[in-house]
C-alpha cells in the first residue's frame, strides 16, 4: 500500500520570541492609553461645566501622563510575553523523529534525487 497523497513537511519555525508579540508594541499601548486619557479628561470636564479652553488643557495633560504610563507598561509586557514564551518554549522542546520515519525521509530523499537524475539524463 503507498500512500502518495501523505508529504512530510519540516517545521521551519524560528526560536524568536518576538514573533509571538502579534506586533503590539509599547507604542501602540503608549497611544492607545493617552487617546483614552485625553478623552475621559475631555468627557469628565464637560460634564463637570468647565470652560473648552480649562478641559484641552487638562486632557492634554492627561494624555501625555497616560502616554507615558503606557509606554512603560507596554515595556513591561514585552518583556513578560519574551520570558513567557522563552520559558515555554524551553520546557516543551520538540520531539525527535522516529527512527522509521528518519529512515523513510532520507529514502525519499535519495529516491527524488535519483529520479531528477534521471529527469537529466532523458
Amino acid at each position: 500500500m503507498e500512500f502518495t497523497d501523505i508529504e512530510i513537511v519540516e517545521d521551519a519555525t524560528s526560536a524568536d520570541p518576538s514573533e509571538y508579540l502579534a506586533d503590539v508594541s509599547s507604542k501602540l499601548i503608549s497611544g492607545v492609553l493617552g487617546l483614552m486619557g485625553f478623552v475621559v479628561a475631555c468627557v469628565i470636564g464637560l460634564f463637570a461645566g468647565n470652560p473648552g479652553v480649562v478641559v484641552l488643557a487638562r486632557a492634554l495633560v492627561a494624555m501625555i501622563c497616560c502616554a507615558f504610563i503606557g509606554r512603560i507598561l507596554g515595556m513591561v509586557g514585552e518583556v513578560c510575553v519574551q520570558e513567557f514564551v522563552t520559558r515555554y518554549k524551553s520546557d516543551r522542546p520538540q520531539p525527535e523523529k522516529p527512527k522509521e520515519l528518519a529512515d523513510l525521509d532520507q529514502e525519499k530523499k535519495m529516491h527524488d534525487a535519483m529520479v531528477n537524475n534521471m529527469k537529466k539524463a532523458a
